[in-house]
Parts: structure tokens; sequence; C-alpha cells
């Protein structure tokens, strides 16, 4: 690189660490590395290393985690006089005061097709909703949450029984690949980078996905559900069985079973070795393995057998 020489890195999510590897291997190892601080605990000192932290610490880059991008972090960024800030995959917006803070700009990495898909945990966004493709773009971080000029975009093919797990390598290995292409580019150029403006009104936005997904909603459809369960793995689906939390682990919408009328939730018996419940619309989801928190997995009838789980019985 001749004319990127500091570099200032927000990430917080899967796509940040192969971007980071991206970046050492253009000899461009950030000056500071930005990623919020773990949901749930009070301190950094309270939370288990970080994928991030544990890339920089491993480099020796410095660290910080502060709970909003508040003056504090604009003056240390601006202090380090950055040629250019790296966003990826950070799960919350970047100040438009910090952004300029860098002579040319930011550059954000983003696991959807943008417009499409904005916001926070957009992959698992897009194998809950049950899509076919997602992809990867890298845009110009300007004043519209995800919303600035794409550089380059690719899609990202999603087969039907594809996990979080089974997805996330690939849309790591694109992200990197599109990120050092960026970089090369906006390197070759005079001035600020430059890419093609987003179609704001076709835009859709991704919830924050937090516990509450996890959850087993009985109501929605089977197909639904198995969806969810993709979106999850790891770690899987949470429900309840007699008041106690259980793990799904595997499962599959039973699309070939004809399901009595009843309540959601309701334990139908063994179907072809799963666990058969009743969901809406009628449908049935077959549970395949499934643990209590913290103990080893079971098979379906294994379970059935060590629960004594009976017909009639309710998962919540």
């Amino acid at each position: 690189m001749e004319q990127l020489r500091k570099v200032v890195f927000f990430g917080t999510h899967e796509l940040a660490v192969p971007a980071l590897e991206a970046l050492a291997a253009l000899e461009l190892v950030p000056r500071l590395v930005v990623t919020p601080p773990r949901a749930g605990f009070e301190t950094d000192g309270d939370a288990p290393p970080h994928p991030v932290q544990e890339w920089a610490a491993a480099h020796g880059v410095t660290v910080r985690s502060p709970r909003a991008a508040g003056p504090e972090l604009h003056q240390e960024v601006a202090a380090l006089a950055p040629d250019l800030l790296v966003v990826v995959d950070y799960g919350r917006p970047l100040p438009a005061e910090l952004a300029a803070a860098a002579a040319r700009g930011a550059v954000g990495v983003h696991p959807s097709l943008l417009p499409k898909l904005r916001g926070p945990h957009a992959l698992r966004a897009a194998l809950a909703a049950g899509e076919s493709k997602s992809g990867v773009t890298v845009y110009l971080v300007d004043e519209e949450p995800w919303g600035g000029p794409v550089m380059y975009q690719e899609e990202l093919a999603i087969g039907p029984r594809d996990t979080f797990a089974d997805v996330l390598p690939r849309a790591g290995a694109l992200a990197a690949d599109l990120l050092g292409q960026a970089l090369v580019k906006i390197d070759r150029s005079k001035g600020k980078p430059r890419g093609k403006a987003q179609n704001h009104k076709i835009a859709t936005h991704t919830p924050r996905f937090g516990g509450q997904h996890r959850k087993a909603l009985w109501t929605l459809e089977s197909a639904q559900i198995y969806d969810r369960l993709r979106a999850y793995t790891p770690p899987g689906l949470l429900a309840y069985y007699r008041y106690r939390p259980v793990e799904i682990l595997n499962g599959i919408a039973m699309d070939w079973v004809v399901a009595p009328n009843g309540e959601t939730g309701t334990y139908l018996g063994l179907r072809q070795g799963k666990l058969a419940v009743l969901c809406g619309g009628a449908t049935v989801f077959g549970i395949e393995q499934l643990c209590r928190p913290g103990t080893r997995r079971l098979s379906a009838s294994d379970f059935a057998h060590q629960e004594s789980v009976a017909v009639g019985d309710r998962f919540a």
C-alpha cells in the first residue's frame, strides 16, 4: 500500500476476524481496534475474550470497547490521523464525526446485499427468513446507517439445509476478498473513494436478534421454526419441557405428517424417530436431537425414554 498507511478498525460480529486477516495480508494492521463490550456483562473484565479482542492481542493492537462512540473515542481516533476507517459487521451505526476523522473517510463491510437487510445480524436474519441467497457488500460509510454508496457486492448462495455455521465461513472468505479489492482500489485512487448510490426506497432492515429470537415459537408453521433453527445453529433453539429449558439441536419440518387439531406445542409421539410437535397452521416439527443445557445431546428416542415423554405433553 502506497497511500493507505494508518487504519482504524471497527468490528464486532463474525466477519470481523476474516477482515482483520485481510488487512494484515496487505500490511495494514490497524493502529486501533474498536469493538463494543459483550452484551450482558457489566465490564470487559467480566466478559470472556471476544475473537476480535483475541486477534488484536495477538497482533499487539490496542483495543477500545466503549459502550458508546463518544467524545473520548473521537479524540483518540482523530489523534491517530488515520487514512481510513474500516467498519466490518460492527452491529451499530458509525457516527458521521468519526468517519470524518479519517482523510479518506470510512469503508464498511456488511453481510447482505444492501440495501436489503440493513442493520445487525443480517446473515442470521436471512436464514431465519428462509432466503435462498444473501451476500456481502463493501460500501462507503455516510450519515445513513448502512446506506452509503456501494463499491463491491457479491451474492452468496444459501442451501435449503444450510445453517449459520455452514454459511458463515463462506461469508467470511467473501468479505475478506471484497475488502481486499476495495482497499487496493482506494489506495490507487486519488481523494475519497466513490461507489454506486443505494436505492433507499427498497431498503429493508433486520431486527436486533437477541435471546428471544432463539425461542421455539410453536405458533409458527414448522417450516418457519426450521428456518429459525438454521439461523441459530449453533447453539440451537430454546424451548421448555416440564418447566425446564431444553435446547433443540437438530430437527426438520415434517410436511408429510397429517396433524390433528390441538394446542400448538403438543407432543404427538415419536414419528420416524423424531419427537413430533404440533405447530401453527396444523403443521408438525420433528425434533431429532436435543438436550438439557449443560448435558450431552440425545436422540429424540433417548430423550423420550429418559424423560418419560408422553403423548399430549407440551413443549413451551
